[in-house]
């Protein structure tokens, strides 16, 4: 008897082992099936990040409490200990794109995985000045830095300013994006109702004609059946990489603020809705956040280039509805309830990305979309004679595939109208187009160009 319970026992803990082997070789088979990823093999809240879940069907979420604790954990677990150097907060960190391809390649050739250091690219929250080394065939991305830690989402963040830390990962999906293509894509993200949806809302519309008092809840309701879900639409990037789904996050969470679904935690931003006065007018404000870059300066030589902070602006527009075709379209006009509520969201912008990293995250993506797309632009690699294959080469290192954002579940009907809050853009090259010549940056050249020990980072 005693061996029969030792056998079933046996066969149970086999039994379980074998799934666990199974679902662990499945996982590394999806994220790594050519074996050169050198990223570290965690699930990097794939279904969570940014604190928008996706299910199987890529349906968007607010992402539940527990969910993002998990992930908060699951990141700990993993977290190295930082390096003394990188430790500090300082105001110029020095980052070597030569010296960093060459600590990716060496990882590939041992079989390891990227260390922190190298993922997190030192503790880097902004960049402030792009320097090419000739003599040395190497670029440095300057900026400030600091030490690193984990927040209760699992946002890796600064342990001073609470900032997002720049990421390896959308460093080279960016290179990837924009690298050897003749055509420099505008990024885009919008969460846009599908034509079949406009359909269904134009018969509810014809069906109840003017909504009266006494049926205005049942149409309501019957408008926001017929809405069911909006489509994602993310162009210039790849969909499944880390970029986009930051872009889906910041995206959704503003549709979310927008409509009152989730309190913004500031005092200075209320909703959209609630600066509407009295009954909702006839009206469909659609709402977007776009990257403002500012003046970017370069030297005499073009050899050292002063990048602006990133500004994140939000803009609106209204639409109507085109019945013949099923579409939304720019009417040409501005609510000046969404124009007030836009005012507010840049107001706060900065405070809000304290409170929720994702919208941090977000301008990062864009202050690395204008560093890249000035390389890129300028043909600095060449100018500088240095190498990145590592980064800008798909076959040599994979990227993590998360879940593809699709659809998010629209709960947007205000009285008579749904509303269309979402959108994301970012374009730095006409900032690049229009560069200035300043001459203090020669004098400043020399410091910024000085990098000290064999590391690739240096003060």
């Amino acid at each position: 008897m005693i061996y029969k319970r030792l056998s079933l026992f046996n066969f149970f803990a086999l039994f379980v082992f074998a799934i666990f082997i199974a679902l662990n070789s499945a996982y590394s088979q999806s994220v790594n099936p050519s074996g050169n990823n050198a990223f570290v093999p965690v699930t990097y809240g794939g279904s969570v990040l940014g604190g928008v879940e996706i299910d199987v069907q890529g349906i968007c979420a607010i992402a539940p409490r527990n969910a993002m604790d998990n992930f908060s954990k699951d990141m700990r677990r993993t977290f190295e200990k930082i390096p003394e150097d990188l430790s500090q907060q300082v105001s110029i960190r020095k980052i070597s794109l030569k010296k960093i391809n060459q600590a990716i390649q060496q990882t590939l050739d041992d079989g390891d995985f990227l260390p922190d250091t190298v993922r997190y690219l030192g503790g880097l929250t902004a960049i402030n000045y792009v320097v090419l080394l000739p003599e040395e065939q190497d670029i440095l991305l300057v900026g400030p830095s600091e030490g690193w830690k984990i927040d209760a989402s699992g946002h890796v963040v600064g342990n001073i300013t609470g900032r997002p830390i720049l990421r390896l990962e959308d460093l080279v999906i960016l290179f990837r994006t924009w690298h050897n293509k003749d055509v420099h894509s505008t990024i885009t993200c919008s969460i846009d109702p599908t034509p079949e949806s406009i359909a269904r809302m134009n018969a509810v519309k014809n069906k109840y004609g003017v909504p009266s008092k006494q049926n205005a809840v049942a149409y309501a309701n019957d408008l926001e059946k017929a809405a069911d879900k909006d489509i994602v639409v993310i162009k210039g990037i790849e969909t499944t990489s880390r970029i986009a789904k930051m872009l889906v996050a910041a995206d959704f969470k503003m549709k979310q603020i927008g409509l009152g679904h989730v309190q913004s935690g500031l005092r200075g931003l209320p909703s959209y809705v609630s600066l509407l006065s009295g009954s909702p007018r006839n009206i469909n404000p659609r709402f977007w956040l776009s990257a403002d870059y500012g003046v970017i300066y370069h030297d005499s030589l073009k050899l050292t280039w002063k990048l602006p902070d990133v500004k994140v602006n939000a803009k609106t527009e209204d639409q109507y509805i085109d019945a013949k075709n099923n579409l939304r379209l720019a009417s040409g006009k501005i609510d000046p309830a969404a124009v007030r509520w836009c005012k507010k969201m840049d107001e706060q912008y900065n405070a809000l990305s304290r409170v929720d990293p994702a919208f941090g995250e977000l301008r990062n993506c864009m202050c690395l979309a204008m560093a890249v797309a000035l390389i890129i632009r300028e043909d600095l690699l060449n100018k500088s004679g240095c190498s990145i294959s590592a980064i800008t080469d798909e076959p040599k290192m994979k990227t993590p595939k998360l879940p593809e954002p699709k659809f998010v579940l629209v709960k947007s009907v205000v009285g008579k109208n749904v509303v269309a809050c979402g959108g994301v853009e970012i374009n730095p090259f006409t900032a690049i187009q229009s560069a200035k010549l300043d001459n203090k940056i020669d004098k400043q050249r020399e410091q910024l160009a000085k990098t000290t020990g064999n590391n690739w980072w240096s003060k």
